[in-house]
Order: structure tokens, then C-alpha cells, then sequence
């Protein structure tokens, strides 16, 4: 099979699964929240944090963490810690301020009983060179492809935090909306990334950042699929230094598990399913429920 064959069965694949996960209803919205640890962890204190976290409700799901809430923790290469929320309507406004107090106890209570402190920032300089904090393979390969190419991939791993809004996929109809929508905000002051972590993203990875592909909102949504699979098969794979279509194991599967490696600016998340917004900086709580306020206010009324 030629690589255009393999493009157009993952595109089919991709587009009748992501209508599978579809559940029909109003518009929900998440976010993803990063901290940055003030100084360098290591992957002892990694394992000191996974005994933790269970004595403070939170039960380990694999590598993620769970709290009854339905807020969940999972931790990046650099010891960053992120939180993300269950899908929230427009109007649940006490839910979010939940979310939000959730997130600021924890905090605090790493901060009083293991004297982690995490910080709501952007970037943080001189992290090139600390500790990987994650053992798992994914990130090994990852590590071992950034420090190969581009000039700032490990910085981006260990040195930055950000802060993704998701807008959920209700109709499949909507998805080239979504998209071309989210690819505008991107670009808004308010959204788009400050530029530290702007040039540490330019410099990473071009087979896996930035924005690569415009969508406009006259396509269809089999289009915008093919668009996003044609340029995740042909990205690097994290595991081998060659494009993924020249990779060994062509199958659905791994395709799949490819496309995950992939951090665009704006990114199709399948377990949403959702258009994910990743562009915005870390920043202080009083200035992220304005960023919130914010985007929900430009994607309902089309402000885009």
C-alpha cells in the first residue's frame, strides 16, 4: 500500500471513530492548567509525590490521579503538575470556582507538608539539563528526539507550563468551525503564546509544533481529518529517526498512538472528544478565570 492508501484509511478510521465518541447535547468546555515546579525535581521525588497523593483523595489510575470531584492530576516531563476538569457547561460558573479552589489546596498542600512549591509560569529558564521525571518509554524516546533536533525541544519538556481550553465536538458536522475558530483565537492577544515560549515552540520540533495547516470553516469535516492525519504520518516518530510512514509497524494502532506525540497549537483530542486550544501561557489564577470568561464569550458569539 503507498503512502497516499495509508493516509486515506487512517482519515476513514479516524473519522468514524471520533463519530463514535460524539455525544450529542450543549456545548461543553475543560481546561488543562500546568504549574511549574519553583526548583527541579527528580524521579525520587516523583515517587514520593505518587505516595502522596492517594493519602489526599486523589486514587492513582495508572499514571494519572483521580479525585472524587472528577478533577484529575497527571504530571509532565519536568516534574510540571496539571490539573484537568470534567467538561463544563458555559453557565456552571460555581463548578469552575470549585475547580479552581480544588486546585489551589492541593497546591498549597504540597507546599506545607512536602515543601513543593509550583509556580503559575510560562517558562522558566536553565531546565535543559534537569532531571526527566518520567520513566515511562514515551517520554524517554521523546527526550532522546528533542535532544536531536531543534535546539530548544528540552527546554519545551522541563522549562515551560501552559494552560489548554477544549471546546467539545457535539456535532461532526462542526468540526472544521471549531478548528478554523480555535486557529483564529490562537493568534488573539489574549490567547496566543507569550514569547519565550513562542521561540522555545519554533525551535523544537517542526514536525510535531506550531500550526501547520489553515482550516477554513467551508470544509468538510472528512477535509479537515485528512489534513490532520497527513501531517502526523508524516511527522517523526518519537521511537526512530525517520517519519512514521517509513516506520515498520503501519497499523491503525500505532498510528494512533502516534498522533498522541503530536502537539500542535491547536490539537484534536480524541478522549474529549474536543478542539484543544494550547497556546496560552501558565498564569495566576486571578488571570486565567478572565482568559475563560473570555473564550467562552468568543466562541459562543462567533467573535472570531
Amino acid at each position: 500500500m503507498d503512502q497516499g492508501n495509508y493516509i486515506a484509511e487512517y482519515s476513514q478510521r479516524l473519522l468514524t471513530l471520533l463519530k463514535g465518541k460524539i455525544i450529542p447535547g450543549n456545548q461543553t468546555f475543560g481546561f488543562e492548567y500546568e504549574f511549574l515546579p519553583k526548583l527541579p525535581l527528580n524521579l525520587d521525588i516523583m515517587q514520593q509525590i505518587y505516595r502522596f497523593l492517594p493519602e489526599k483523595g486523589f486514587e492513582r489510575q495508572g499514571t494519572t490521579f483521580v479525585h472524587k470531584s472528577g478533577m484529575y492530576i497527571d504530571f509532565e516531563p519536568g516534574g510540571q503538575i496539571e490539573f484537568h476538569t470534567q467538561p463544563l457547561l458555559a453557565n456552571e460558573k460555581e463548578r469552575f470556582t470549585n475547580c479552581l479552589s480544588l486546585i489551589k489546596d492541593v497546591l498549597a498542600i504540597f507546599k506545607n507538608d512536602l515543601g513543593i512549591e509550583y509556580l503559575a509560569r510560562g517558562y522558566i529558564a536553565g531546565r535543559k539539563d534537569s532531571p526527566l521525571c518520567l520513566d515511562s518509554q514515551r517520554y524517554i524516546n521523546l527526550h532522546n528526539r528533542l535532544s536531536r533536533c531543534g535546539t530548544r525541544g528540552l527546554e519545551m519538556m522541563k522549562g515551560t507550563a501552559s494552560i489548554h481550553l477544549h471546546a467539545g465536538i457535539k456535532d461532526i458536522d462542526e468540526l472544521p468551525l471549531i478548528l478554523a475558530a480555535m486557529i483564529k483565537m490562537s493568534e488573539m492577544d489574549e490567547f496566543k503564546m507569550g514569547p519565550d515560549r513562542r521561540d522555545i515552540w519554533d525551535n523544537t520540533d517542526p514536525t510535531r509544533c506550531g500550526q501547520p495547516f489553515k482550516v477554513r470553516y467551508d470544509m468538510k469535516p472528512s477535509e479537515v481529518i485528512e489534513m490532520i492525519v497527513d501531517h502526523a504520518a508524516r511527522a517523526y516518530h518519537i521511537g526512530k529517526n525517520l517519519p512514521f510512514l517509513k516506520t515498520d509497524d503501519l497499523s491503525f494502532d500505532a498510528f494512533m498512538y502516534h498522533l498522541t506525540t503530536i502537539f500542535t497549537d491547536i490539537r484534536l483530542n480524541i478522549k474529549g472528544p474536543s478542539i484543544e486550544l494550547r497556546t496560552i501561557d501558565s498564569v495566576p489564577f486571578d488571570q486565567f478565570k478572565p482568559k475563560w470568561l473570555r473564550f467562552i464569550n468568543v466562541f459562543q458569539n462567533k467573535l472570531f
